[in-house]
């Protein structure tokens, strides 16, 4: 009877923890649905890329084809060796070169303005700031289209035209990663820094040694949304950027559309060489996009 008396509990108590079939049936349903929201989502970019070893006729087929009939990976070869009369060769890795280190540059110079902007914001006590910040902040309701004319006219007396500068000056301060990394640097524990303080470390070395590295899931997000914005970036470098040498490659494939009128496997294999960077980019920084989404405070708003 002792025993058995002892059991019940570990028997009620097992019964409790166990979730009921409702539960695993809702869990499961909602993976269901998440995976075939997945996949409704990705369906235009796999078609897109199985369009790419496809012909022009097999993409225009009706009923549509999902894979081709032959792969031809020659598509891609082709694309890649792209080039135009007036500049001698290839045109595609040139654009590729240039999208990327002007993406790196933007976003290095970046990081390291508004982060200091937003330090100063989230502990320094100076005159004017919180109107300055709030000035910052309500920039972001400016249309950017608005400033296009004036920048034009601007860049062009200062001689900028057919030059990185118009595509990276104006970009040093962001509104909108001023406003994330603020918020960061105002949830480390000001502890933290006086320990620093104690320590010998100025105001600058606060912020190199203890405010950037504890503030690395919110840099990281910020840097993957502005290479992303640059990377994309085609008013931009179709207003400045005129010679074809110095163009990104958003902006040269408009070349496609010349030579490539009715190709739209090549037009299918340039926009693939402008998306799959992205992609790669996101998957392997996704944990850190969610981090410092959340940390941060922009989750939810």
């Amino acid at each position: 009877m002792a025993v058995s008396a002892k059991q019940q509990p570990v028997a009620a108590n097992r019964a409790g923890t166990e979730r009921p079939a409702s539960a695993y049936v809702g869990t499961t349903i909602r993976y269901v649905l998440l995976v075939l929201l997945s996949l409704f989502a990705f369906t235009p970019f796999i078609l897109s890329f199985l369009g790419t070893f496809k012909t022009s006729a097999e993409i225009n087929a009706f009923p549509p084809q999902i894979l081709p009939e032959q792969w031809r990976f020659d598509n891609w070869i082709r694309v890649w060796n792209f080039t135009i009369p007036s500049v001698q060769g290839r045109l595609l890795p040139l654009w590729l070169f240039n999208s990327g280190w002007l993406a790196l540059v933007n976003v290095l110079a970046q990081i390291f303005f508004c982060s200091l902007a937003a330090y100063a914001f989230a502990r320094i006590r100076f005159p004017g700031r919180d109107l300055i910040f709030t000035a910052i902040i309500a920039s972001m309701a400016i249309p950017a289209a608005v400033t296009l004319i004036p920048g034009y006219v601007f860049y062009s007396r200062l001689g900028w035209i057919n030059t990185y500068w118009p595509l990276i000056v104006p970009k040093l301060i962001v509104p909108v990663g001023i406003l994330m990394l603020t918020q960061f640097f105002r949830s480390i524990p000001k502890e933290l820094e006086e320990a620093a303080y104690i320590d010998g470390l100025g105001r600058f070395g606060t912020y190199w040694n203890i405010a950037l590295p504890l503030s690395r899931p919110a840099l990281l997000t910020f840097a993957i949304l502005q290479f992303q914005g640059s990377w994309n970036d085609f008013v931009g470098p179709l207003l400045f950027l005129q010679r074809p040498q110095l163009m990104t490659l958003t902006v040269g494939m408009s070349f496609f559309r010349y030579q490539y009128t009715n190709d739209l496997t090549a037009i299918l294999v340039g926009a693939m060489f402008n998306a799959i960077p992205m992609l790669i980019l996101f998957f392997i920084f996704s944990k850190y996009y969610i981090e410092g989404t959340s940390y941060s405070g922009l989750a939810g708003q």
